[in-house]
């Protein structure tokens, strides 16, 4: 979805200064968050090594995160 710039330019006129600074304070939050469009979605390779890892911590072949940090008193 797409919005027209002056669509911005009109909400951020009526907002009052204070509002103005929260609203850039987010909009720069947004920008550092933002992800590279290739980064967006898993691939096939990742789903595969998502769905490995899930079946051998089933199967007791690895161990939880929580698990290792609990043996190495993390």
């Amino acid at each position: 979805m797409s919005v027209p710039n002056n669509e911005f330019e009109q909400i951020i006129d009526q907002l009052n200064d204070r509002n103005k600074v929260v609203a850039k304070s987010f909009l720069s939050w947004l920008l550092d968050k933002q992800l590279d469009e290739e980064d967006e979605y898993l691939t096939a390779s990742d789903l595969e090594a998502i769905e490995k890892g899930r079946l051998e911590f089933q199967n007791g072949q690895t161990k939880s995160l929580g698990d290792l940090k609990r043996e190495i008193e993390i």
